[in-house]
């Protein structure tokens, strides 16, 4: 049997039985979420919480989704523990995606005290992946060309070399200054979140969130959550901190179906809110709606909507994305894995400032 990446010698099993095979297997960590969800389908709760265990004691993640799959609380019970908060600490402290997708598969499971706990590592996680993803993206300064003005000291510099090559003196009149503005963006962020967010679409939700905030930290805009309902998670005018912003997102309420025109519709009631004319909207969905009514109808209010399609196995979802995109005066970026969401919606951030 080969060591753990942890570099502890694996425990000598002896006769292989079926329940000793799965500790076995735990142990190498070479089974992906779904086979350890299916080893241990069925079984019963002693037994069960005794594989969480081993699965904290050798860091095996995979093991502990797919065993939270057959049983919740069992897992949440293991994780109550000093062991569990350490390990998921330093997958934390690394930005990894492991403390907020298993914080949102057990968190009506947990203890009020290590639903706390639990909720500011997978906090943590989601903040510092984001700002890797953002890093030097962040929305700064425009730079704009004007007349100059005494006391300017920003210059076209540029401009100056080739009015002099060409006429081989400069005038007054040929300096050209530049004046740095702030750049103006009101935006709406509405992400889908019908179905089921186990794993890999929960964190990218948080992690979208997270990166509007950055973005636009100091500028007004909104965050919708949708599936039957569409849910404000903040308002427009509304000054929220970043942590508690992201709490807001992890305790928020999933699954369902998908109503593409409420979200639609209370993103322009956000919108609404301020008199500019040049603001934009996000939507984050696979465009399969199933409730309410064609959401086509309401892309044509907004200045900018910009569509990421979500990976779906339906071509008229994506049909329905590219013509909310279309109507919309916006781009369509297709999302082929969800750990894309991330980038292409930083990608997008940025082409707009």
């Amino acid at each position: 049997m080969p060591q753990t990446g942890g570099g502890r010698a694996p425990p000598q099993f002896g006769r292989l039985t079926p329940e000793k095979l799965i500790e076995a297997e735990i142990v190498s960590g070479t089974r992906s979420a779904e086979q350890y969800q299916d080893m241990t389908k069925g079984m019963k709760f002693p037994k069960i919480k005794k594989m969480t265990e081993l699965a904290i004691e050798y860091d095996n993640i995979p093991a502990l989704k797919g065993i939270a799959k057959s049983n919740q609380f069992a897992v949440a019970e293991a994780l109550q523990s000093n062991e569990g908060v350490r390990m998921l600490e330093r997958r934390a402290a690394r930005g990894e995606g492991s403390a907020p997708e298993l914080f949102f598969m057990l968190r009506s499971n947990f203890d009020p005290q290590y639903r706390k706990i639990y909720r500011r590592l997978a906090r943590k996680s989601v903040l510092k992946s984001s700002y890797r993803v953002v890093g030097r993206g962040l929305k700064g300064e425009l730079r704009i060309k004007t007349e100059y003005e005494p006391g300017m000291t920003d210059f076209d510099m540029d401009n100056l070399i080739e009015k002099f090559l060409l006429n081989r003196y400069i005038q007054y009149s040929d300096i050209v200054a530049i004046e740095r503005r702030s750049r103006e963006n009101i935006g709406v962020l509405m992400f889908d979140t019908s179905g089921s967010l186990y794993g890999e679409k929960f964190r990218n939700a948080a992690m979208a969130v997270a990166i509007l905030a950055y973005h636009l930290a100091k500028e007004k805009y909104a965050v919708i959550l949708f599936n039957t309902n569409a849910t404000i998670i903040k308002h427009l005018d509304e000054k929220v901190k970043i942590d508690d912003l992201i709490d807001r997102v992890l305790e928020s309420e999933s699954a369902g179906y998908t109503n593409l025109s409420e979200a639609l519709k209370t993103g322009l009631g956000e919108l609404n809110k301020d008199k500019h004319t040049e603001k934009f909207g996000v939507l984050i969905t696979d465009g399969c709606f199933n409730r309410g009514v064609d959401p086509r109808s309401f892309a044509k209010s907004y200045f900018n909507l910009h569509v990421l399609g979500l990976p779906t196995e339906k071509a008229w979802g994506e049909t329905v994305c590219r013509d909310l995109a279309r109507i919309g005066k916006g781009r369509f970026m297709r999302v082929s894995s969800l750990n894309q969401i991330p980038r292409i919606l930083m990608k997008l951030l940025r082409k707009k400032g």
